[in-house]
């Protein structure tokens, strides 16, 4: 299973903070099919990139597996 809860990333960038995912929550069990649709920009990537561990959440929790995303790389 996938759990993401109250997710938030910010950015850093030049002209200041970037907020990519806002309070996001989402549960996936083992089987389930899911595809992210929205308008480019909207944080489909940034979200998969956070549940693999490329991108660190700024708050709330990511796991997989009952592990975080790291240790369930392993």
């Amino acid at each position: 299973m996938i759990s993401v809860k109250d997710v938030d990333l910010i950015f850093e960038t030049n002209d200041g903070p970037v907020q990519a995912l806002r309070n996001v929550s989402l549960e996936v069990e083992k089987g389930d099919f899911v595809s992210f649709i929205g308008p480019s920009g909207c944080g489909k990537t940034t979200l998969l990139r956070a549940i693999a561990a490329l991108e660190i959440p700024t708050k709330g929790n990511l796991s997989v597996n009952g592990k975080s995303p790291d240790s369930a790389r392993i």
